[in-house]
């Protein structure tokens, strides 16, 4: 049988960092891949990093993948290519509302995109319910059993049931790639909202050049916030993005107009300090640059969320019921 012409290929290869982005620290398609694990930097074509198979593919009700959160943004990294073009090769700045919008979102869009939002997700629910595995207790236990199996368990079946469960390091908790879409679409909207409401400014660089994170809207702390505060969109003294290897937009808290920032030596230090210590798992840069010059590494981040208490303090066998 031939194929359906009308059908489109599914997208499997999905870029966690949008191509638009790393092509401007490409030389052609190649740049510099530094990772994070002391491995030693490598040429790489733009085509091969930050790639995941199906990681914003989500499953119909019949089990299908599906493909449409990919084509969205990569719609929107399309809406987006002309901005970017506008503001390095014509230096238009301050933008024009519509163009300000549709860098917007598609800045938003980083931000939730990224690996680390769907770990940070999954960390959060495997610890919620692995608290509520242990504050429900073995009533509760016996409770979801029969409701599965539609007749009454033994107390064997929920002994059994209950040292499984409550063997913590044993498993994980995750959420669907669904559920995780859903979130990440919820998120853009709120990170829109905070990012459009913020003062944008662009820095350009004639001689000094930036580097790429794999995570690449990086949040600067106020340091009149106290340290357990956290930083988030809300509270960040400045949301800090990449946009070029000799560009970045400064998202400053509202009050005055969108404006240029003076460039220097110790700015482009400064930005690309904060955005290696924003990467993950590795870094990239343009084959002729050297954005790392004086610049530590951190190391590979292998969690996302810190939690004061685990599931283990709330374990209770007998239930919430349970006397103190």
């Amino acid at each position: 049988m031939g194929k359906n012409p009308g059908k489109q290929k599914l997208k499997r290869r999905h870029h966690t960092v949008p191509r638009l982005l790393l092509r401007r620290f490409a030389d052609g398609e190649r740049l510099v891949r530094v990772p994070l694990d002391g491995g030693e930097p490598m040429l790489v074509g733009v085509g091969d990093v930050t790639v995941r198979r199906d990681f914003y593919s989500m499953r119909t009700e019949d089990g299908q993948l599906d493909d449409t959160v990919e084509n969205l943004l990569s719609d929107l990294e399309g809406q987006a290519a002309p901005v970017i073009r506008k503001i390095i090769q014509e230096r238009l700045w301050p933008l024009p509302v519509g163009d300000r919008a549709i860098l917007g979102q598609w800045i938003a869009a980083q931000h939730v995109r990224i690996p680390a939002v769907r770990q940070a997700n999954n960390e959060i629910f495997d610890q919620l319910t692995k608290i509520m595995v242990a504050a429900g207790g073995k009533p509760e236990m016996r409770r979801l059993l029969e409701e599965q199996s539609g007749e009454p368990v033994t107390d064997e079946e929920v002994e059994a049931m209950w040292d499984e469960m409550t063997d913590f390091n044993s498993y994980d908790a995750e959420l669907s790639v669904n559920d995780q879409m859903l979130m990440m679409g919820r998120s853009m909207e709120t990170a829109y909202d905070a990012m459009m409401n913020r003062s944008w400014g662009l820095c350009r660089f004639e001689r000094k050049t930036l580097l790429l994170s794999d995570h690449p809207v990086t949040l600067m702390r106020d340091p009149r916030q106290p340290e357990w505060r956290g930083v988030g969109l809300a509270n960040a003294a400045a949301i800090l993005v990449p946009i070029d290897r000799r560009a970045a937009i400064f998202m400053q808290p509202p009050g005055i107009p969108d404006h240029e920032l003076p460039a220097s030596t110790r700015v482009a230090r400064e930005l690309n300090h904060r955005f290696a210590w924003n990467s993950r798992i590795e870094l990239f840069h343009h084959p002729e640059d050297n954005p790392l010059d004086g610049i530590e590494l951190p190391p590979v981040r292998s969690y996302e969320a810190e939690f004061s208490q685990t599931a283990e303090d709330f374990v209770r066998p007998d239930g919430l019921t349970e006397t103190a």
